[in-house]
């Protein structure tokens, strides 16, 4: 029996129980305490089939952990083993009559021998073959040294071949209320800029301060009405590129900085923006000349320009295809040989393409990503491009080799990474949904019944909300986001809120999702990753129904149940399917929408791209009618902004930037009236079955910070 209150092996590698570390060939990482609870319960347990209620009574020790936690926890650890040694297999999953899991590495532990005395005839003994042992030592000695010297070379070539630094530990690097995002550094590793918002309707506005002194920010312009973002800093730290959104005047500005002072003035608009350049990115190649991204119209994708501050002129850099979205995330590399960009396609997302700026040479990668997060950064000698991967970890691209490895054993610490010259730390961006951000369900008499208009918090679990649908007796079911970006399915019903336990919860499931419920049934559809699933209300049991990767979001159940509407993320005919998965039908009279709801008769009411206004459908007539032209949407992916009573059509509209509302459109009337501010831009609005009340969702934290991440 080992004792785990000290260092063990599993195969090669060393356990230390009490530091959450394990270690291999001068290689350290760091586990969570949970893990390291987990490989000692095993250790003590070889050999045995350890079931998942044995999981949850010994060391969790709560009944009700679900099997998802469990199995999570296991991939999670199985994940941290394989950063060490990726050849043995460590845990075996069993299936059948008794499953669980099974540790099938060796486990060891070193003793002390005590050391015995010896008289008499054994002393004797031992003087006699001292002798014989001594020459059969010195002829076993260098066979001796020769393993343990061939090992350690092999170790260090190991440690030397592989990443020496992974970045797990992040602690908060500025401390506003509100939220900050894209920051840049300088050449030198001096100086952060970024912006910071506090909340609506206030504007962006940026601040500097001192690497070493992280939490002493100073805003760049006294002027609290700028709306600037997107800057960068010139190599000489004399001059800040960045984007200001001052209506009438929007477009790249360039000011003098002063880096004592860590404030600038003297701005000056360079170069004229239209609206449509929403989030250009900015990046010196030297003091006089700066990239940066933009685009002429709204449907033309994002090209990159060289700007020179001596002739006031800017150069065409790159040419996307036309029917992308273009070039994102320029970033110069510290040598001035490379130009990394994320270029958008219709295969991967976002590829990452690497312009040499000798010879104008493009160079495709294998860096691939379908998230926004973007941006990216290079090491201090160039060699290498730090990025965030698919599924959240800190990474390398080895330009020279072709070759990615992630360097973070955590997942979605930020985005946006941005490398400190000189240190062995990156800055990120906390994402807004991974941050303390939180959402919670907002239950609202409705006045155009006669209710007062009042609300009331129905629903907070401490998470994001990003869908909710109603359901029978008054009752809600709603997707929670979770940290780690993972899928929750709850359930609110008589007051009470809980988590359906069997939902499978995956890292792959991302937004955007929505819900739909079959009336009268235990079913409802939930639309995500571009495909959807059929969840089971009362336990959250889900089975796939649409096929994989099919383009499609925002299922609707039919009238009767039998059918399933969906739209298209590519802009084409609308999709009909089974409730069974088939037959497949495209309905072309629709053409491009963004969600359908059917009716008794068999019409249909549906938004349609891009404008979001909704539209009812005749098929006896063939005839399609405008009924509420609408001013702003959201989130175009939603199959909640709108829902259909027998007498009018709830809907949601933005009229303004902080003023989104709930209006009704009257079938009989033909007028739409104002019923209640949404609290927030969360397109998911529920109706209670007798319309007393109004479900939305409103966010309760709107603080995000910068992470230093080490």
């Amino acid at each position: 029996m080992i004792d785990i209150e000290k260092p063990f092996k599993l195969e090669n590698i060393t356990v230390h129980p009490k530091t959450d570390e394990l270690s291999y060939c001068g290689k350290t990482i760091a586990i969570k305490s949970m893990a390291m609870k987990v490989i000692c319960y095993f250790a003590k347990n070889k050999d045995i089939v350890i079931s998942r209620d044995c999981l949850r009574n010994d060391l969790w020790q709560n009944p009700t952990t679900s099997n998802h936690t469990i199995n999570n926890h296991i991939y999670s650890l199985r994940q941290s083993l394989a950063q060490l040694d990726d050849q043995t297999k460590f845990f075996h999953t069993v299936t059948g009559t008794k499953n669980g899991y099974r540790l099938l590495a060796d486990v060891t532990q070193e003793t002390i021998q005590p050391i015995s005395s010896s008289t008499g005839l054994n002393a004797s003994k031992l003087s006699d073959e001292s002798a014989h042992n001594k020459n059969k030592l010195n002829k076993t000695k260098l066979r001796s040294l020769i393993l343990p010297s061939f090992l350690i070379v092999t170790c260090i070539i190991i440690f030397l071949s592989q990443e020496t630094k992974f970045y797990n530990h992040a602690t908060a690097l500025t401390s506003h209320a509100g939220q900050e995002q894209n920051p840049a550094i300088s050449l030198d590793g001096d100086i952060i800029i970024y912006a910071n918002r506090t909340r609506r309707p206030f504007t962006w506005e940026l601040y500097a301060s001192k690497v070493q002194t992280p939490l002493q920010p100073t805003k760049v312009f006294s002027s609290m009405v700028n709306h600037d973002n997107f800057v960068s800093i010139s190599p000489n730290k004399k001059y800040i590129a960045f984007i200001r959104y001052a209506k009438g005047a929007e477009g790249i500005y360039i000011a003098n900085f002063n880096a004592d002072s860590l404030t600038a003035h003297n701005e000056k608009l360079t170069i004229p923006l239209s609206a449509v350049n929403s989030t250009p990115a900015i990046s010196w190649l030297n003091n006089s000349q700066f990239f940066y991204t933009a685009k002429k119209t709204a449907l033309a994708p994002l090209k990159i320009y060289l700007y020179d501050l001596a002739t006031n002129r800017s150069e065409q850099v790159t040419s996307p295809p036309i029917n992308t979205v273009g070039d994102f995330a320029v970033v110069v590399s510290p040598d001035r040989n490379w130009l990394a960009i994320m270029r958008a396609d219709n295969l991967h997302g976002y590829q990452l393409y690497l312009y040499h700026l000798s010879t104008k040479t493009l160079m495709k990668t294998q860096v691939t990503n379908t998230e926004q997060r973007l941006n990216i950064s290079f090491s201090d000698d160039s060699l290498k491009v730090y990025f965030v991967d698919q599924q959240g970890f800190l990474s390398s691209y080895d330009i020279k080799n072709k070759v990615i490895t992630k360097i973070s054993a955590q997942q979605h610490m930020g985005y946006w990474p941005l490398k400190i010259p000189g240190k062995e730390q990156f800055i990120m961006q906390e994402d807004w949904g991974l941050s303390p951000l939180t959402a919670q369900i907002i239950k609202t008499n409705n006045p155009r019944v006669g209710g007062d208009g009042a609300s009331e918090v129905v629903v907070n679990n401490g998470l994001s909300i990003a869908a909710v649908e109603g359901i029978a007796n008054g009752g809600l079911i709603f997707a929670s986001v979770k940290p780690n970006q993972q899928i929750e399915i709850w359930k609110y019903q008589h007051g009470k809120v809980f988590k359906l336990n069997e939902f499978h919860e995956t890292i792959e499931y991302r937004e955007p999702l929505n819900l739909h419920w079959s009336k009268n049934t235990n079913t409802a559809l939930l639309s995500i990753n571009k495909s959807c699933r059929i969840i089971d209300i009362d336990s959250g049991k889900d089975t796939p129904l649409c096929p994989d990767n099919e383009n499609i979001y925002a299922g609707r159940f039919s009238y009767d149940g039998q059918s399933i509407f969906l739209a298209s993320f590519d802009n084409s005919n609308a999709i009909e399917i089974g409730v069974s998965g088939y037959p497949v039908n495209n309905i072309p009279e629709l053409g491009s929408v963004n969600s359908i709801h059917q009716n008794s008769d068999g019409s249909f009411y549906y938004s349609k791209e891009p404008s979001f206004d909704i539209y009812h459908f005749n098929p006896t007539t063939g005839e399609n009618t405008l009924i509420v032209k609408r001013t702003f949407v959201y989130h175009r992916y939603s199959g909640n902004d709108f829902v259909v009573t027998a007498q009018g059509v709830y809907y949601m509209d933005r009229i303004a930037v902080t003023k989104n509302s709930i209006y009704y459109y009257d079938f009989s009337s033909k007028k739409s009236e104002y019923i209640i501010d949404s609290k927030g831009n969360y397109p998911s609005l529920v109706i209670s079955e007798d319309e007393r009340f109004i479900y939305l969702i409103e966010s309760t934290n709107h603080d995000s910070k910068l992470l230093l991440i080490e």
